[in-house]
């Protein structure tokens, strides 16, 4: 990828500051090892440096750290499309990365951060590409009334990063698909939830614009403002505990703020309510109830809503951890089994 200089610019900062500016080129499209290298730039590089980092992924939905996957995804459907989940160690809501899909991370100083600084760099380079961008008052980047990137941020003592996902020629079908969830309506969440919005493609205005364009746009934008930046080498070693923690069930489910998910079904026999509140990602308690002065309904029907709650509790909140525990459950009766049937789909 060719990328360029450009002189000339107003630039915001003192020379010492900018004597320190870097750049990284991410050629990984693991979404847990570009994340793990982003965390990586934010505790180690100096706290008066900026720093560009620009990377993509396989395709992913990418959660913000407060957010509940549950809520926010069709995680079935993810399954089956091979895209996989990822949270962020920023704030913010959900987002879909694809190869079609360019990330930005802009590091600075804390006391240098703007929420629109690093958006209307971006908003600049598009510009450039002869693309009419401009900056939201959500802090995206929109043409017209479509945003193109999102933002997130994240905030330290010292340092202050922001992080952008421009939308160049994404799978827009698979990305609404993807960020539906079926349960969201009967999900009560303490997390951050998406904000929706109309999206489309940079490609939809330009047929020119591609990664490595948009890269080296963004790229002299960012020397425009900070300063010339040195190329630096991307490893994707430096953090490999990092990696792994990422990736693992206890941050992508269970950093999952508290939640409750209601439930009802209407059985021939019955109309069954449940509550199940989840601590950390795993099941903290269910109530599963018949409606008072139920009639008609099964005698053993209570007795059957009691014994999975208590095989429930404690367990993991996913569906195969959940089988896994109806599973002495469903040998109860014919009315057990279909409790059993609907409490895993939902």
């Amino acid at each position: 990828m060719a990328l360029s200089l450009r002189a000339g610019r107003r630039r915001l900062h003192s020379p010492a500051a900018l004597a320190s500016t870097l750049c990284y080129v991410s050629p990984s499209t693991d979404p847990y090892t570009n994340l793990a290298f982003e965390d990586w730039l934010v505790r180690t590089t100096d706290p008066q440096q900026y720093v560009l980092y620009l990377w993509r992924n396989r395709p992913t939905v990418v959660i913000g750290r407060n957010q509940n996957p549950w809520k926010e995804c069709a995680l079935g459907l993810m399954r089956a499309r091979d895209v996989w989940l990822a949270r962020r160690t920023s704030g913010g809501g959900a987002v879909y990365h694809d190869l079609g899909n360019t990330n930005y991370t802009v590091l600075m100083p804390r006391a240098a951060f703007s929420r629109d600084t690093c958006a209307e760099m971006a908003a600049r380079a598009l510009q450039q590409l002869d693309v009419p961008a401009h900056v939201t008052a959500r802090h995206d980047v929109a043409v017209g009334d479509r945003k193109v990137s999102g933002s997130a941020f994240r905030l330290t003592s010292a340092r202050a990063f922001h992080h952008g996902t421009m939308l160049v020629d994404a799978d827009l079908a698979r990305l609404s698909g993807c960020l539906r969830s079926p349960h969201a309506d009967h999900i009560d969440a303490r997390g951050v939830d998406s904000v929706r919005s109309p999206v489309a493609n940079l490609r939809d205005y330009s047929l020119a614009v591609d990664h490595d364009a948009f890269c080296d746009a963004v790229r002299r934008q960012f020397v425009a403002m900070f300063g010339p930046a040195r190329d630096m080498p991307f490893s994707a070693d430096v953090n490999d505990e990092m990696r792994r923690r990422i990736g693992a069930w206890e941050w992508l489910y269970g950093q999952t703020p508290d939640f409750e998910h209601r439930m009802e079904r209407h059985f021939p026999w019955a109309t069954i309510s449940g509550h199940i509140a989840a601590h950390r990602g795993h099941i903290a308690a269910v109530n599963l109830a018949l409606p008072p002065m139920a009639l008609g309904a099964p005698p053993h029907i209570s007795k059957a809503l009691a014994d999975i709650g208590a095989l429930l509790s404690g367990a993991r909140y996913d569906r195969a951890a959940v089988a896994e525990r109806l599973a002495l459950a469903r040998t109860g009766s014919a009315h057990a089994a279909e409790l059993c049937d609907w409490i895993e789909a939902a």
